[in-house]
């Protein structure tokens, strides 16, 4: 039985919330053209975000998008100041209660996890099974083609409808992944914070299939 998100939708979007939200996402965007526009009229623009969502005629806008090299060539797509806020205000309160349901050998986007953990991770199974080097032993290396640009929507929805009682959060959360497809009903956008934990929670379905 999964457990269930406990946080409503007055809690998620409260005003509190919303300036906690800031204080973390301005930090080294401050000399931003946007986000000082944003913060130039601070409160109001906070005090309105947060009557549009309690009256749910929010609308999450356009994107943004262009291409950078990391190397590999990603094409990044990127929200407005007004709804990459929202955004930190849902990760802060879903990250801590989502990353508890993921499995431990999952490290990417995670807290005190990353690629140099999930080496050290790898390098300490290849030892055990390979009796330290003196056995062959295997792994299979597999990547997902497209990967953010391939979720369903509809699927991703249904995982989070698992875990999320209210509804009215669940409105929010759709408003949020249908702003956004690569083709219909499908793909998140690189570049929005709440993509990086909604990738965890839609593979996290597979990775705690038991073989």
């Amino acid at each position: 039985m999964k457990i269930k998100f406990s946080i409503n939708y007055q809690e998620l979007i409260s005003v509190e919330n919303l300036f906690a939200a800031w204080k973390e996402f301005i930090n080294g965007k401050r000399s931003k053209p946007d986000v000082q526009r944003f913060a130039h009229a601070l409160i109001d623009n906070i005090l309105q975000l947060h009557e549009d969502l309690a009256n749910k005629t929010y609308k999450h806008g356009g994107y943004h998008c262009f291409n950078i090299s990391d190397p590999k060539p990603r094409n990044i797509s990127k929200a407005i100041v007004r709804d990459r806020l929202l955004h930190h205000a849902i990760y802060r309160k879903f990250y801590p209660f989502f990353d508890k349901t993921f499995i431990a050998d999952s490290y990417s986007c995670r807290i005190n996890k990353g690629t140099h953990k999930a080496i050290d991770r790898l390098l300490g199974m290849y030892y055990k099974v390979s009796k330290n080097n003196h056995k062959t032993c295997w792994i299979l290396k597999c990547d997902i083609r497209k990967f953010f640009g391939s979720i369903d929507h509809n699927i991703l929805l249904k995982i989070l409808q698992y875990y999320i009682p209210d509804q009215d959060i669940l409105w929010l959360m759709k408003n949020i992944i249908v702003s956004f497809s690569t083709s219909e009903n499908k793909g998140l956008p690189l570049g929005n914070l709440t993509s990086q934990l909604f990738v965890n929670v839609y593979m996290n379905e597979f990775d705690q299939r038991k073989t």
